[in-house]
């Protein structure tokens, strides 16, 4: 768009609770959900949108020329709210990080505010930026006293009552701003939308007749929070895990149930899945399986007195006489001194203060 004067379509989607998810909850963590948010939220654009700007929880898309329909409008936001919520459902079924961040994820909410009207445009190296009443009169809409959390918003010009078939979804609603006055406006809910969400469980990947070889266990004096966060750091298992040179890993760095990771010790080590996440309010239980299901570890780490950390790590092979019998003759005497090792790095590391 040049800079110029004309009649704008502003489009505003804005992830609620953002503040205060940031404020409150890992900041590393928080980031990296609403990024990949905002990142679903211009994928879903179906109107020929354009960002302008991100706004730290908001996108400020815009569109020159004649405003689309209310079917279309509705049409975008469903689309977006089905979207929005899919990742946060995929979110919380592959977690692995039990930070306040990843948990309270699931507590976002979305909602869109829409208005038109003549402004200014000025290009700033790649992005427009916009000047005029009607860009303040989109921003201040956020501010408003619809009773839902999640909900489509239009300015009454942008949601004629007789503007089709779904016009009679919405509601009438107006607010007054200072120095701009009362702006009457048109809402529906988008939580009607809420069923259409579906996300499919993380499919299991587990042993055969999984059989114990292996079990030992080391008394840690951190909570068992600190453990277990430290264990699921895959980065950081370079401090703990005996013989490991590098970790190499999916490009976010980050662990999920699916997410694959190899701690190269001698350059014939297993690739190794993060195969599933339990934890109860006594418990944290993280299982890890390799990509050949041959083998699965199993550490389960319970909360004793004195904000203390019982860790028990169980090694299993696939329920196979070979298999059993190729791991006593070659690799249990030398996987056992690995794991002591290793779990008492892991001790220290978590019992070091500031850690």
């Amino acid at each position: 768009m040049d800079p110029a004067t004309g009649n704008v379509l502003f489009f505003i989607p804005d992830i609620s609770g953002y503040t205060k998810f940031v404020s409150e909850t890992e900041i590393s963590h928080s980031q990296h959900i609403i990024q990949g948010l905002l990142e679903t939220l211009v994928d879903a654009n179906s109107l020929g949108l354009t960002v302008s700007e991100f706004e730290g929880d908001a996108i400020l898309f815009y569109r020159t020329g004649a405003p689309p329909p209310v079917d279309d409008f509705v049409k975008q936001a469903r689309s977006m709210f089905i979207a929005f919520h899919t990742l946060l459902q995929k979110v919380e079924q592959s977690r692995v990080c039990q930070c306040g961040a990843c948990a309270g994820a699931s507590g976002l909410t979305l909602k869109i505010v829409a208005h038109a009207g003549p402004a200014n445009a000025m290009r700033i190296k790649d992005h427009v930026k916009f000047i005029g009443k009607d860009i303040i009169v989109a921003h201040r809409l956020l501010k408003n006293s619809v009773p839902d959390r999640e909900y489509l918003l239009l300015t009454r010009e942008l949601a004629a009552p007789d503007g089709g078939t779904q016009a009679a979804l919405f509601m009438d609603g107006a607010d007054r701003y200072d120095e701009i006055g009362e702006v009457a406006y048109r809402y529906m809910t988008l939580g009607r939308y809420r069923s259409e969400v579906r996300v499919e469980p993380p499919k299991p990947f587990v042993l055969e007749n999984p059989q114990l070889v292996l079990e030992l266990q080391q008394a840690i004096g951190a909570p068992a929070p600190k453990v277990f966060a430290a264990l699921t750091d895959l980065p950081g298992r370079m401090k703990w895990i005996e013989g490991v040179k590098r970790v190499e890993m999916g490009q976010d760095q980050s662990n999920f149930v699916g997410a694959h990771h190899v701690c190269v010790r001698e350059g014939n080590d297993p690739e190794l899945v993060t195969s599933s996440v339990k934890v109860t309010d006594r418990t944290m239980e993280l299982w890890e399986t390799d990509t050949r299901k041959m083998a699965a570890c199993r550490y389960l780490l319970q909360k004793t007195a004195g904000d203390a950390t019982e860790l028990t790590m169980q090694f299993y092979v696939r329920g196979n006489f070979f298999v059993k019998l190729m791991f006593r003759l070659f690799m249990q005497r030398k996987l056992k001194s690995g794991f002591e090792k290793s779990l008492a790095n892991l001790a220290a590391l978590c019992e070091t203060p500031g850690h």
